[in-house]
């Protein structure tokens, strides 16, 4: 089953979002498993230095009762140190517990081992007075029980949220310890899963690719195969080119010289029908010799190298003038010029453009109206070439040829430049119907485009659009 591209294109949007979506959710995993690591190990923490503290407070009564039983400063050491201790392990406390209930209970757990030193302190000295009496000393020791009782107290109430603590936070821990992994295989395969997919449709792109190369292949040998054939058909129409040039013109040039030796000859011994039938065998025959050259010359046209020089049009124009000076004079005709480009072509074949054009505006006048013919061109941008198979350039020069002869439909604008074809009949204007195919083969040549247009009995423009670079 092929995919189109934006199918494709949404199932990878989709599995991403998915892939993004676990991979999110892992890493939150991941991080609250780690959180909830950190706040256990807090807690153990808090408790471990929490019973440090009171075993110190221990460790100091114990010393004190040693003392005031015995008498001996020896037992005093213990006592002497416990102070500093356990205020240094209530002040790591304080820094690791967040709860507003935990530093209120552990502020008034500091308050109360303050006041417990201070009675042992009292205590030590009722005992060293020999004048302290024996209630007084008892109500001291009374007191330093009731101290340690609070101090007792209120590290149980830490212990006890501390505990609390350790059962959420090993809660936490077991959760995220069984959705992590569960995640983390979810993700992996599902990875695998896209890439089990995109090895498959990368296997099918590459057959499909092979199918493809070898249609290709086979094309390519069909193509050379047409290649060659048509190779034989172009040497097959230069073997006609030269059979229309020698073998074909030689008869042609026969029959013309002995109708003409028997016109002159027997003119006044043919009869009328006779003197008929020669005149229609030298009409023929000298279509036909003008036939063949316009095709030899549109052969020449077609194989002819593409060999391009700057070509002044202005001087090419006062040329294809020249050449054609006896049927302008002869027409009457007009022939206004505007200012004219140099251009990037060939020489012979644009002359021969313009002769074509230019004799072909005489050769369709209309009866008892001189021809009047405008030449001019300007640059134009390629949109304003208008439909056009392809392109080679943004910038166009745009020649037009303008009469006001007899013109005619519009729908005949394209059939106009195929080879043979005539709108008015072989009586009323001569010619061999190759005259605008040869202009449109030269245009091609230069890479450019030609069309007419034209209305009836309101003459003809043909717009020739050439590439500027």
């Amino acid at each position: 089953m092929r995919l189109s591209n934006t199918a494709a294109k949404l199932i990878f949007t989709g599995i991403a979002l998915v892939l993004f979506a676990i991979s999110y959710i892992l890493y939150r995993q991941i991080q609250s498993l780690l959180i909830a690591q950190d706040q256990l190990n807090e807690t153990n923490l808090v408790q471990l230095k929490l019973q440090q503290t009171v075993s110190a407070l221990n460790d100091a009564e114990s010393a004190q009762r040693g003392f005031l039983l015995t008498k001996d400063s020896v037992f005093l050491s213990p006592y002497r140190d416990a102070y500093k201790k356990a205020k240094s392990l209530t002040s790591e406390i304080r820094e690791m517990i967040k709860s507003t209930d935990q530093q209120k209970d552990l502020a008034a757990l500091q308050g109360f081992i303050d006041l417990r030193f201070k009675s042992f302190n009292e205590a030590i000295e009722q005992y060293n007075n020999p004048e302290s009496k024996a209630e007084t000393r008892q109500m001291y020791l009374l007191m330093s029980k009731s101290v340690m009782d609070s101090i007792n107290f209120y590290a149980h109430n830490i212990n006890l949220r501390e505990a609390q603590m350790v059962l959420e936070s090993e809660k936490a821990k077991k959760k995220y310890s069984f959705l992590t992994p569960l995640f983390a295989v979810l993700l992996m395969i599902i990875a695998i899963g896209i890439l089990v997919f995109s090895y498959g449709k990368i296997i099918e792109h590459l057959n499909r690719l092979k199918k493809v190369f070898s249609q290709l292949k086979k094309l390519n040998n069909e193509l050379k195969q047409k290649n060659y054939k048509l190779e034989l058909y172009n040497k097959e129409l230069d073997s006609f080119t030269y059979i229309a040039s020698h073998d074909l013109k030689e008869p042609i040039r026969k029959i013309l010289t002995y109708s003409n030796q028997i016109e002159m000859d027997g003119n006044e011994k043919l009869s009328p029908t006779n003197k008929g039938h020669l005149n229609r065998i030298k009409h023929s025959a000298q279509r036909m010799q003008n036939l063949l050259n316009d095709l030899l010359l549109y052969s020449h046209m077609s194989m002819s190298e593409k060999s391009f020089e700057e070509v002044d049009l202005n001087k090419i124009v006062d040329d294809v003038i020249h050449n054609l000076h006896d049927e302008i004079i002869e027409t009457h005709t007009q022939i206004n010029t505007e200012k004219l480009p140099v251009i990037k072509g060939m020489p012979f074949q644009i002359k021969q453009l313009f002769e074509n054009l230019i004799s072909n505006s005489i050769k369709y006048k209309q009866d008892h109206v001189p021809p009047a013919i405008t030449i001019g061109g300007c640059v134009v941008q390629e949109k304003e070439v208008g439909e056009l198979v392809y392109s080679q350039s943004d910038l166009y020069y745009k020649l037009f040829i303008k009469d006001n002869g007899l013109g005619f439909e519009q729908i005949y604008a394209e059939k106009i430049f195929r080879l043979f074809q005539r709108l008015h009949s072989k009586t009323d204007k001569p010619g061999t119907g190759i005259g605008l195919t040869i202009c449109k083969k030269i245009v091609d040549n230069h890479n450019g485009f030609i069309k007419a247009i034209s209305e009836v009995n309101k003459g003809t423009t043909f717009e020739i659009y050439l590439p500027l670079n």
